[in-house]
């Protein structure tokens, strides 16, 4: 098997199971995928101010990184992100951070992002 068949055979995401006191459950937090990262710090940018906007970005990697333990499904969908926004900020947070923790996604690299995505200049 040559070098490039045995990385892109790995299972590399990062998983742990984080209790959520305010819900009383575990949830399997996966770490994302580079598309998933990609596409999240794309669309949480706010392309008028170039500031990321929490409001998408926190829901967005949840949804992205939030499984079921016992069966390994995702337990949310993008149609839940104004219900997650409706919810616990604790417990929103602690999914979140410990998302980006186990995937790699630094609060440097968000704020980054909007340099990357600046605002646009058209009228």
């Amino acid at each position: 098997m040559s070098l490039r068949d045995q990385i892109l055979a790995k299972d590399d995401i990062l998983k742990k199971i984080v209790h959520v006191p305010e819900w009383g459950i575990d949830i399997e937090v996966r770490g994302m995928t580079g598309a998933d990262r990609t596409s999240i710090l794309k669309n949480a940018v706010d392309t008028a101010t170039g500031q990321v906007d929490l409001q998408v970005m926190y829901p967005a990697i949840v949804i992205a990184s939030c499984y079921d333990p016992e069966t390994g499904e995702a337990i949310f969908v993008p149609e839940d992100a104004d219900a997650l926004l409706n919810k616990s900020a604790i417990a929103l947070d602690l999914l979140a951070q410990e998302a980006m923790r186990v995937g790699g996604l630094t609060n440097a690299e968000a704020e980054d992002a909007g340099k990357q995505f600046p605002a646009s200049t058209e009228s």
